[in-house]
């Protein structure tokens, strides 16, 4: 999967209209998403590519960017959507 695809199934998820985004995007800062829109994101990211939750609880450090998010989806390769 590329990132291109990744930022774009992202925007979907959040029905967002998609916007330029890179690796280094922050999700409060630049898209104004706020804590309980990012665990709803999450949560539907790991619902999205069959992702078992706890996977992104191990890494809640990587949260914070969309290129941290990808690279959590990305190390798991499981790009199969639901």
């Amino acid at each position: 999967m590329v990132f291109k695809d990744f930022s774009k199934t992202l925007f979907e998820i959040i029905d967002m209209e998609p916007i330029s985004v890179s690796e280094t995007t922050k999700f409060k800062e630049e898209l104004e998403i706020d804590s309980l829109q990012l665990v709803n994101l999450v949560i539907a990211v790991a619902e999205q590519f069959n992702i078992p939750f706890e996977v992104f609880i191990q890494n809640t450090d990587k949260i914070q960017t969309v290129g941290g998010l990808f690279e959590i989806v990305e190390s798991v390769g499981n790009y199969e959507t639901t």
